[in-house]
């Protein structure tokens, strides 16, 4: 997720209310926001779900959609998804 502008403490604060609620959903195993360490325009979350079914709830839930319908203003473009599969 990019942000227009860094960061700033009313971001900061709004993205530890969706991550409170977010792990607080269904099959979330972990749940973390990351600042990139050079462009603080950027935030990366790292996710961990029980299934696909949880991720899929989790990507229409009232947290996340709640949280993207606020924040819109602030981002750059959709955000980027990739998914991984643990290798070791």
């Amino acid at each position: 997720m990019t942000f227009k502008t860094p960061v700033d403490e009313t971001d900061r604060a709004a993205l530890c209310v969706l991550v409170a609620a977010v792990r607080r959903e269904p099959g979330c195993l972990e749940y973390h926001a990351h600042l990139h360490a050079e462009d603080t325009t950027r935030v990366l979350f790292y996710e961990r779900w029980e299934n696909q079914a949880a991720l899929d709830i989790h990507g229409k839930s009232a947290a996340l959609t709640g949280f993207r319908a606020a924040m819109a203003d602030r981002f750059v473009g959709p955000s980027e998804l990739n998914f991984w599969r643990r290798l070791v």
